[in-house]
């Protein structure tokens, strides 16, 4: 552990938090340039490879269920003709990443990318992979000198990282650095891990309640869960970490990895979701940043755009398999707009230029718990999975329903 931690520099914000302030450059990849595929791949060999629990972040709509469902999804379509295995799983929407982190390590997959638009969450995961024994070294000496404490110290402190930005002349390295720790110090303390100004720290101001704002920050597991991160990156297993947006993103892979064969490589996106998106994440669905819809939480016009344009994207342009999960919203299934289609209509010229296909979508429904339901605690609640996996190959039964 690190001892007497220099104060990271800080710019003078514009306005009261974080979220309202310009965020500074991070680096677009963890290296200069997209990492190249690692050959061969090292062995996963670590103690969390199979656990439940793998991420370090608590994120806003977390699916660590889902993931086994992703996982049996993805295992049931290797066992076709025509994706006999799954070299690369892309995540444009990482968040949490929690479904990359198992099925990487469970060997469902050889490798999976993350990307992510938001920058603290991106300088998360760069850290985290690259620099996991500084990210660790900062966790554990906030921990001692501020959480641990608790009551007013522990405020004090998140009031501060709320309010920290980079200073403008600093260095990428301490920039990155500054951000995961902001990201995961935030992530950590605040009500159900939520980034934007909108939520408290836990136990509250007061820090009344039985529950303080420490509570959900045990150091030892989250170090085994970053060195569980940077483990997969050492061995090639996590291929990078992007600061991207989705469109960007899917664009990028085949152009980086052409060595890649299309039908084995799989994107799963989660996006934000229609409704709470802007009252969950600290940037939304927007590409451009920040919040989507109005600062009360409703959906705008642009809000549902965005939704329109990933739809057409995977819909025409989409050039490897993809699984995708929502919350689920009828709209998402009666639009044209959106996915009411039967398969994929990719133009002539988006078959013959991109290699395009007409794979048949192909719809399930899955019972959720949510974790991040404002005052009514925990709900269950169908969340909606439809995908361009052989359709012969995605099961169908108790837990993976056909729509009615």
């Amino acid at each position: 552990m690190i001892e007497n931690v220099a104060v990271l520099p800080a710019a003078p914000l514009r306005a009261a938090h974080a979220a309202d302030a310009v965020a500074p450059a991070i680096p677009t990849h963890i290296l200069d340039n997209p990492r190249p595929l690692v050959a061969p791949l090292g062995d996963v060999d670590h103690a969390l490879m199979a656990s439940r629990y793998q991420s370090p972040l608590r994120y806003p709509g977390a699916k660590s269920s889902l993931a086994p469902v992703i996982a049996r999804i993805l295992d049931a379509a290797k066992g076709s003709r025509a994706v006999p295995e799954i070299n690369l799983l892309v995540e444009p929407f990482a968040g949490g990443a929690s479904a990359s982190l198992r099925l990487v390590g469970q060997g469902i997959v050889d490798r999976v990318l993350l990307a992510d638009v938001d920058p603290l969450v991106t300088a998360f995961w760069q850290a985290a992979a690259a620099d996991t024994d500084a990210l660790i070294d900062r966790m554990h000496d906030e921990w001692t000198r501020y959480v641990k404490p608790g009551g007013a110290t522990a405020v004090e402190r998140w009031d501060y990282w709320r309010s920290w930005a980079p200073a403008w002349n600093a260095k990428p390295s301490t920039v990155r650095l500054g951000l995961a720790t902001q990201c995961l110090f935030l992530n950590r303390t605040t009500f159900s891990g939520i980034l934007h100004g909108k939520a408290g720290p836990i136990g509250g101001r007061k820090q009344e309640s039985p529950y303080g704002i420490g509570c959900r920050w045990n150091p030892e597991a989250i170090e085994e869960r970053l060195r569980y991160v940077g483990h997969l990156y050492d061995t090639g297993r996590l291929v990078d970490v992007w600061h991207k947006d989705w469109k960007q993103t899917l664009d990028d892979v085949p152009e980086n990895y052409p060595q890649l064969i299309p039908s084995r490589v799989v994107a799963y996106l989660d996006p934000p979701y229609i409704e709470k998106a802007s009252h969950l994440y600290r940037t939304s669905f927007d590409p451009r940043g920040g919040y989507g819809g109005d600062r009360a939480g409703k959906a705008g016009s642009d809000d549902h755009m965005l939704h329109m344009q990933l739809a057409a994207y995977l819909r025409t342009k989409a050039q490897f398999r993809w699984l995708l999960s929502y919350d689920n919203n009828p709209l998402l299934t009666e639009s044209t707009w959106l996915y009411a289609h039967a398969r994929m209509t990719p133009s002539r010229v988006d078959r013959d230029t991109l290699g395009a296909h007409s794979w048949t979508l192909t719809k399930r429904l899955v019972k959720m718990r949510y974790t991040a339901s404002g005052k009514t605690g925990k709900r269950d609640a169908d969340e909606l999975l439809i995908t361009t996996l052989p359709p012969s190959t995605v099961p169908v039964d108790h837990q993976l329903r056909e729509l009615p």
